[in-house]
């Protein structure tokens, strides 16, 4: 236990005074390497490190990162949300609304969180702010509808937490569905009452089927991709990792020579895109795996099984610490550092009182969305305070009630499984 005391305290240190993630938690590992009565050679650090990496699964990532770059790259983002403008852009908060849907189209393709609230809120801000709204509300809005992107599949926390439990990533996929479809509505409902309660611009007009039909075969090769990506690992037909390529593959193909906007000296740079951003994510996990093996060696999670069964046997009082749990790491880790670390923890914990794994995967990687929100880490907070130049505590207040919303999800979510795990029993 001395030896968890000494690797948290330090990781936590090091956060503070602003050391990236993966090198904090590199850092508290050595520590706990050095401070551990047991002899473990410092050798295993860059074993764990490689080996933790080497995963075909894995190779997922830098597959769908590539398909986001390459649609966002050509027209194809630019086509989504235009269909999401046709679909709801008549009603009350219309623009609000179709940064959400628009959101949750692109969650079926990139599958970060990071990636897509970057690619919405660089069109969807600006827009809102020249039509009235406030920067706040048009700010919070895109960030909170870009954590959609881990709960939709293809979910990148999704595949570091099969990866990790070694759980079917197809069962993650489809558990989350549904989860997503909840939570975005969930968003475009407060979207709808803070506009009415604060008066902004309101969006006049009716529903033109006329201009939803142009829209939707405008962007129809672009919407069925997410399609493409679910059933053909749900039938069999590929692997995740094989989709990803697939995805990929079809994302250019579609970009460069059906809509022809993908330019060849564009190529290179989206590439580079997506390989920055999967060394970035891959980096993270090694290091969390290296952290998340130390705590193992020392017999954590024993530790953590026999104080939380102390607490209580039933089932429903264990999801509930392990959401406090999940809530407080999202609020200081990031969601696949978290995801490597907790899982060995807390798995055989849940999987101890009756919790499916992929239920358990499920509920973290939901929970550890809406950190990516939370203060004082949430990547999407910094990410549309940079394009919106907003002050960090208006953002921070404006998002509260998306906060709260995606709690009370989190809750139906995990109290009522049938909801996430019905589409799996098919």
């Amino acid at each position: 236990m001395t030896v968890a005391l000494v690797v948290v305290s330090i990781l936590f240190l090091l956060m503070l005074i602003g050391v990236p993630i993966a090198i904090s938690l590199i850092w508290a590992s050595v520590a706990g390497f050095l401070a551990s009565i047991y002899y473990i050679p410092l050798e295993v650090i860059p074993q764990r490190l490689i080996t933790s990496t080497d995963s075909f699964p894995l190779l997922a990532i830098p597959f769908f990162m590539l398909a986001g770059e390459f649609m966002m790259a050509g027209s194809m983002g630019q086509r989504i949300a235009g269909f999401a403008f046709a679909s709801v852009g008549w009603i009350r908060s219309g623009l609000a609304q179709v940064s959400t849907l628009t959101s949750m189209f692109f969650a079926g393709i990139s599958g970060s969180g990071a990636a897509d609230t970057a690619a919405v809120g660089k069109m969807m801000i600006p827009m809102m702010e020249k039509k009235g709204y406030d920067t706040g509300f048009a700010a919070a809005t895109v960030a909170s509808a870009g954590t959609i992107a881990v709960v939709i599949p293809p979910s990148i926390p999704m595949i570091v937490y099969g990866v990790t439990a070694g759980v079917s990533i197809g069962d993650l996929f489809t558990a989350g569905i549904i989860p997503g479809i909840l939570i975005g509505l969930s968003i475009m409902l407060v979207n709808y009452w803070i506009t009415k309660k604060n008066n902004y611009a309101e969006e006049k007009g009716t529903f033109e089927f006329v201009s939803f039909k142009k829209a939707f075969f405008e962007g129809v090769l672009a919407l069925i991709l997410p399609l493409i990506i679910i059933f053909g690992i749900r039938g069999g037909i590929f692997t995740p990792t094989e989709a990803g390529a697939v995805a990929a593959a079809y994302a250019f193909v579609i970009s460069k020579f059906v809509y022809k906007d993908l330019k060849w000296e564009d190529v290179p740079t989206t590439f580079l895109n997506a390989a920055k951003m999967t060394a970035m994510i891959v980096f993270i996990i090694a290091a969390a795996n290296l952290f998340g093996w130390l705590l193992t060696a020392e017999q954590i999670p024993q530790l953590i099984a026999k104080a939380v069964m102390g607490i209580s046997e039933n089932k429903y009082i264990i999801l509930l610490i392990f959401n406090i749990i999940f809530f407080i790491a999202g609020c200081f880790l990031n969601a696949s550092a978290a995801i490597t670390i907790l899982t060995p923890l807390l798995l055989p914990v849940a999987i101890g009182v009756g919790i499916d794994p992929v239920f358990f995967g499920l509920i973290m990687v939901v929970n550890l969305s809406i950190g990516l929100i939370t203060p004082p880490v949430g990547l999407d907070l910094f990410i549309v305070q940079g394009i919106a130049n907003i002050k960090y505590d208006k953002l921070v207040k404006a998002i509260v009630p998306f906060i709260l919303i995606m709690v009370f999800d989190l809750i139906i979510i995990t109290y009522i499984p049938a909801i996430s795990m019905f589409l799996t029993t098919l």
